[in-house]
């Protein structure tokens, strides 16, 4: 049974149109159910909001506490359920986000397996192969989700991996963590939910292969798994991971009790030098092509010149160094943090980073100034060259089907860098995004 054809574009991808109706069967159905059963019930356990022991109640009771006049108010109102066998506790926050996170694992998964089992029926070698190797990444909501398990419900293990994790990859401590528990909601929910858009491209790319053959049907072939396929794809992957962790950094420096209070240089710290570089480096990842037309819209130069101007100044601050007065005032980039471990003078323009640890820090270095602040400059100065290995991961091939021969490369809506010389990238990557079809991200 196939099904219905998904909508296209941004809103399409955002809101997880393909996965839905990949899932929209019966099987599909049980299957993220079940999913998000098991995974609900290992997050209770996992985070302490399920005890079960034998206790001193006799009997079932239920308790709802208001939380009036307290600080912690992202945890009321919360339900308390104990009875002789264990003691079930609900905190507000905590359960809406175990909710939502079971049912985002549960539809990351089913996708995962589905996709992988139909590309993997349909054997033989060339497309079904490929694109079977390429499904792997479909567990990657699984992997991230499992990876902060129980994060979102305790609040009061601190050593509990999740929020070690989360930690380390924002740049705050475990301490503050647990004084805003809140964040690791806000942390686990934003993670997850882009793991599963990047998860969603998947299936725009591969997605019509599962479709059944037809005469004169198009079939689409991905990108050969080579090595600059797996070069993009890092890259892409490193833009994601990097843009996500640093924007949601943005918000751990305000987990401080009390908050620091809002200057024109913090001000300039969280807008310019995280969220622009954060924020279009996330897009990249996500859409390399539309991304890419964006900078490079001719009918909007003045924001696309903005745009640009804003990336190139963050980014340089961001991966190089800013002079004093204005590192002191919390606006500073990586040789100021690199001069700051080595116990450099604050004359200096030196900062110390946040003691997370030898890999936490090369971790922040490379994925988070240098990464995110030298992509930002390059595609300030020169998107296409930008922008070029992003499409390495976007060739995907259209063949006409009707003795599995010919190739239409007419109508075909791979980007023209793939059938031009790797001599010419500008002009490769430019006349990509302009003939690049609504599927290629």
């Amino acid at each position: 049974m196939s099904e219905s054809p998904s909508p296209s574009g941004a809103l399409a991808l955002l809101s997880l149109a393909r996965s839905r109706a990949l899932l929209r069967t019966r099987i599909g159905v049980l299957s993220v159910t079940f999913v998000a059963v098991l995974y609900g019930l290992v997050a209770l356990l996992e985070g302490g909001m399920l005890l079960l022991t034998r206790t001193g109640f006799s009997t079932i009771a239920t308790t709802v506490i208001p939380g009036q006049g307290e600080s912690a108010w992202w945890n009321y109102p919360a339900l308390i359920v104990s009875g002789p066998d264990g003691v079930l506790a609900l905190p507000f926050l905590a359960t809406v986000t175990m909710v939502v996170v079971s049912i985002g694992v549960g539809i990351g998964m089913s996708v995962g397996l589905v996709l992988a089992y139909r590309l993997l029926r349909k054997g033989g070698t060339g497309a079904g192969r490929s694109a079977a190797f390429g499904s792997v990444p479909g567990l990657t909501p699984a992997m991230i989700a499992l990876v902060t398990l129980g994060a979102c419900c305790s609040t009061t293990a601190a050593a509990t991996a999740g929020i070690g994790v989360v930690a380390q990859a924002s740049g705050t401590t475990t301490q503050a963590l647990l004084l805003n528990s809140w964040y690791l909601n806000v942390f686990q929910v934003a993670v997850l939910w882009v793991a599963l858009v990047a998860q969603e491209q998947l299936l725009t790319v591969y997605g019509r292969l599962l479709q059944p053959k037809e005469a004169g049907a198009e079939l689409v072939v991905p990108a050969p798994v080579d090595l600059r396929f797996g070069v993009g794809a890092v890259l892409r992957a490193g833009l994601v991971v990097g843009g996500v962790t640093w924007a949601l950094a943005t918000v751990a420096e305000w987990t401080a009790s009390p908050p620091p209070a809002l200057t024109p240089a913090l001000l300039t710290q969280g807008l310019l030098l995280h969220l622009v570089p954060a924020l279009f480096a996330v897009a990249a990842g996500l859409f390399a092509v539309p991304t890419y037309r964006a900078i490079r819209a001719a009918e909007h130069r003045g924001p696309s010149l903005a745009c640009r101007a804003a990336l190139l100044v963050g980014g340089i601050a961001l991966a190089t160094w800013v002079p004093p007065p204005l590192s002191g005032a919390g606006v500073y980039g990586l040789v100021n943090e690199i001069l700051g471990s080595v116990g450099a003078r604050s004359a200096w323009g030196a900062v110390a980073p946040p003691n997370l640890g030898p890999l936490a820090l090369a971790l922040r270095w490379g994925l988070q100034f240098a990464l995110l602040g030298g992509f930002a400059v390059l595609a300030a100065l020169s998107p296409e060259r930008a922008f070029l290995p992003l499409q390495w991961t976007t060739g995907a091939r259209t063949l006409v089907a009707p003795s599995d021969r010919a190739v239409d490369s007419a109508s075909a809506p791979r980007p023209k860098a793939f059938a031009e010389s790797r001599e010419s990238a500008a002009r490769a990557v430019r006349n990509s995004a302009d003939t690049a079809g609504p599927s290629q991200v």
